[in-house]
């Protein structure tokens, strides 16, 4: 099976089959792009995002007494 074989099939399935193609192209894809993709985005400078706080910050001070909403 020669590349002209492989080629006049891969035709052939894309013409009668185009969703499994497709489906074949991005299974393929999504991979690539972990080996690939991440690497290139480092290469060009981008930085990830800083962390959200995982809690709330405590006052440095004693509480204060609420005054005027007592029962």
């Amino acid at each position: 099976m020669g590349v002209a074989s492989f080629y006049r099939y891969f035709k052939y399935n894309l013409y009668h089959h185009p969703t499994i193609v497709a489906s074949f192209v991005l299974a393929i894809g999504g991979p690539a792009f972990f080996a690939v993709g991440y690497p290139i985005r480092r290469e060009m400078g981008y930085k990830y995002p800083v962390d959200e706080p995982r809690s709330y910050p405590i006052p440095a001070g004693p509480r204060t007494k609420t005054i005027g909403y007592d029962d």
